[in-house]
């Protein structure tokens, strides 16, 4: 159901990120706005926002592609074609209240522009070998760590499968041009060159949505405020 990127567009459409951003980090101190770039975080040098149309909360738009695509909704609110219901399986391990939420929240959203999403929840230990590495879900939450090398460590998430060999493109989408641009990133010695490189990447990813990426996670330690701590930082000997 989601091989035609006019659905995954109009899916992406329907999802309203702010809202979940917001629902997750309730609570913390942390500030609640959507990250809008796959390679850059927001506090890195370069990040731009390249989510543009896509990547913008529209649930009219949405349901216009749908329609568009073929997808018409039927009288018990959900959408066919050809007969078969446009449903969508979101998998999520258990015991992860965050994927739960997503999950619910995503379900909630779908189903006002006539997107069926089942929820299904699978044993955390089986989650990546079972299911997220042989593609075996629709939809699925998880984290990507960011690094200092936003180009190398990225570069197999986003590269376009061969046959069997994804890397690490558990998304399985990808293009000639995306490729291109990551491996001109990669190759240049120019940093400016090399996040401009980037960003038209990543204007493509979401073109092709690749993946709908939510927020800078947060990593946050809870400490005692009476703990006095040891400054170990080396410093520069002094010559008399």
């Amino acid at each position: 159901n989601l091989k035609d990127v006019n659905v995954r567009q109009a899916i992406a459409m329907g999802i309203n990120r702010n809202a979940i951003v917001k629902a997750d980090l309730t609570g913390l101190p942390w500030p609640a706005r959507t990250m809008d770039n796959h390679f850059l975080v927001n506090t890195q040098a370069g990040y731009k926002s390249n989510s543009g149309t896509v990547g913008t909360y529209n649930p009219d738009k949405a349901k216009q592609m749908l329609d568009a695509a073929g997808w018409k909704q039927g009288s018990n609110g959900f959408r066919t074609k050809g007969g078969k219901t446009l449903d969508l399986r979101f998998v999520i391990p258990t015991g992860v209240p965050a994927s739960k939420q997503e999950g619910e929240l995503t379900q909630a959203m779908l189903k006002d522009i006539g997107v069926k999403v089942d929820i299904n929840s699978v044993p955390s230990d089986d989650f990546f070998d079972k299911y997220v590495i042989p593609g075996n879900y629709d939809i699925t939450p998880f984290s990507w760590l960011g690094t200092p090398y936003p180009i190398s460590s990225a570069n197999s998430i986003y590269v376009k499968p061969v046959k069997d060999n994804i890397q690490q493109n558990f998304a399985r989408i990808g293009s000639d041009a995306i490729d291109k641009f990551m491996d001109d990133a990669e190759a240049t010695t120019d940093n400016a060159k090399a996040r401009d490189l980037l960003n038209q990447a990543d204007k493509l990813i979401w073109q092709e949505v690749h993946s709908l990426i939510l927020y800078q996670r947060p990593q946050i330690t809870a400490t005692n405020a009476k703990i006095a701590f040891l400054d170990l930082t080396p410093q520069q000997p002094s010559v008399a």
